[in-house]
Order: C-alpha cells, then structure tokens, then sequence
C-alpha cells in the first residue's frame, strides 16, 4: 500500500462521536473508546483500492478460520462503496472483551468510511498452536 501526503487526526472525544452512525462494530468501539481503550490514528493518507484487495482478502480468511469479527463485511462493503481515492487509518484496542478494531476515516477525518472489529482471544489462540506445533511452547 502506498502512502503519501498527511491528514487530520481526531482526538478521542471527536472519535466517539463519530462512531455514533458505524453500525455494530462502531458501537462496540464507542464503548472500548469509553472504557479508556488505547486508540492511534495515523494521519498519512493510504491509497483505498489497495485496502480494498486486501481486507476482501482477509474477510474470505475470516470466514475461513471462523473467525467471528464484528461488522468485518459491511466494512469491506462500505470501502468498496465510499469513492474515496485516500483513507487514514485507526485502530482501537478494547482489553476486556479483547478486540481489535480498524477504523477507515476520509483524509479531512469527517466521518468513519468502515469500522470492523475482531476478537484478539481468537488471534491468540490461533498462535499458540502454530507455536505448540513448531514446539516453541510447551503444552
């Protein structure tokens, strides 16, 4: 993914507002945003159709896996749909439950394009067998 150039960057308060209208993900990351979740926005800008490719991708992994994310779909749909040549990235990081969110913002930071979530319990289970099985962990 190439970036280029810098945007905006949202403070938590202005982000908590904004999630208000991102469907199920975004309620999820409004309560961990609440609950004092740690959160970065990164203001360089990142071409959207590479991001595209890559979380269909990762959605078809997701399914594969059975993985259950939250609102990993209606993500993909909405960046597929937002027209937008540039997006900034965020994440969010909830500790109980344990969930990663990926928040797409424009570059003027004006909204939330997609939000999804996923569950780090599964991510972290999903490691410690690749570790038991090339013997770096006992169990």
């Amino acid at each position: 993914m190439k970036r280029c150039a810098y945007a905006a960057v949202v403070d938590r308060e202005t982000l908590v507002q904004l999630l208000a209208t991102a469907g199920k993900a975004g309620h999820a990351c409004r309560q961990a945003l609440a609950a004092d979740a740690y959160f970065e926005i990164w203001p360089e800008l990142v071409e959207t159709l590479p991001l595209i490719r890559t979380y269909q991708r990762r959605a078809r992994l997701t399914r594969r896996k059975n993985v259950q994310p939250l609102g990993f779909d209606e993500a993909v749909t909405q960046l597929e749909a937002c027209e937008l040549q540039h997006l900034i990235l965020g994440i969010v990081r909830s500790a109980e439950p344990a969930y990663h969110f990926q928040l797409f913002l424009p570059p003027d930071a004006s909204r939330v394009v997609a939000c999804l979530g996923v569950s780090c319990n599964q991510w972290r289970a999903d490691l410690q067998n690749i570790l038991r099985k090339w013997q770096w962990v006992e169990g």
